[in-house]
């Protein structure tokens, strides 16, 4: 026996509360009822009786509210699939630290999560700065998804510029050769970047996913007010950031314009990671509005809820408690 909700037993702390303010009721209300019924109608009643069913009724809720579970039973479940691929800045500025660690490594820690509640979806990974290539193709294996996430850093590409043109078009060129091979299933793409975005316009670009039916969702990670730039790979600067010409530091900021352009251009809620909003529910609650393929059923073994036998329990006592109810004589 298990139960699905365990964080509840601190609600079964209630219990001897309840308990005290029913004994109060019984022997300071009772002497009410005595008057009112009269004293040999009350004590036909049996009210020491009616104290404890009540008493066991809310003890049997409490219960059922933690979401107590016993047994198995096989279920043959559908499996449903999305095909998802997220575009990852990698360049240089993704290394700015005004959000936790980075921006990079904040925003690898919450894809993970948000990939983890997503078992049944292909995921892939396309890493880009001023050009683009597959890290890792569409996969339902979402350990090897995460250690690929892991592996991106920024110096995987010479150039640290940021264009979102090459990006988008490699995973429109991945979803089209799905679609050659007859492969049509609910297709997405989440890009996330710092909105650094020097590029060449990609309008033409976007139109063409939302003829292919291809969502895209927006990730902004960095504050507005922005932080230095660290130098991973230069010996000669003393003061390990980058430098603008004139030698002061260079300073990122996040700029999103370009990302809430295309938020909007698909119809979907712009989502940004920074300190004070640090997670992914957003995307979360937006990708399961996508409807997902069936692609294949599967053998499962589901527990068995038994919280209704509790709710039952308590509302039988809660009924036997009602019909002791003494009869006032006219």
């Amino acid at each position: 026996m298990g139960v699905n909700n365990p964080t509840y037993w601190v609600w079964l702390l209630g219990v001897p509360v309840t308990l005290a303010i029913l004994y109060m009721v019984y022997r300071r209300v009772g002497h009410l009822l005595e008057a009112w019924f009269g004293e040999d109608e009350y004590a036909r009643s049996y009210p020491f009786t009616k104290t404890i069913l009540r008493a066991g009724a809310f003890i049997t809720l409490f219960i059922a509210l933690m979401g107590p579970y016993w047994g198995e039973a096989e279920d043959d479940l559908p499996l449903l699939s999305r095909d998802i691929y997220i575009l990852l800045d990698i360049s240089a500025s993704m290394n700015a630290k005004d959000v936790e660690s980075s921006r990079l490594q904040h925003a690898k820690e919450q894809l993970k999560q948000l990939i983890r509640d997503f078992q049944g979806d292909n995921f892939g990974l396309i890493l880009f700065s001023d050009y683009a290539y597959v890290q890792c193709p569409l996969t339902r294996d979402h350990e090897v998804m995460e250690t690929f996430i892991d592996m991106a850093t920024t110096e995987q590409f010479a150039q640290n510029g940021t264009r979102f043109r090459p990006a988008l078009s490699k995973a429109l060129e991945r979803f089209q050769k799905q679609t050659e091979e007859g492969e049509i299933r609910s297709r997405a793409v989440i890009l996330v970047s710092d909105g650094e975005d020097w590029g060449d316009s990609y309008a033409s670009l976007v139109e063409r996913m939302k003829r292919q039916r291809i969502k895209v969702f927006t990730v902004g990670v960095g504050t507005y007010e922005g932080s230095v730039v660290p130098n991973l790979t230069a010996t000669s600067n003393r003061t390990g950031v980058k430098l603008n010409d004139d030698g002061s530091p260079a300073i990122s900021r996040l700029l999103d314009e370009d990302l809430r352009y295309i938020s909007e251009s698909f119809d979907t809620e712009y989502i940004r990671l920074d300190e004070k909003s640090d997670d992914l529910s957003g995307l979360r609650r937006q990708i399961k509005s996508l409807s997902a393929s069936p692609v294949a059923s599967q053998l499962m073994k589901v527990r068995q809820d038994r919280y209704e036998v509790f709710v039952f329990l308590a509302i039988i006592l809660l009924f036997l408690s009602l019909f002791m109810m003494p009869i006032r004589k006219v």
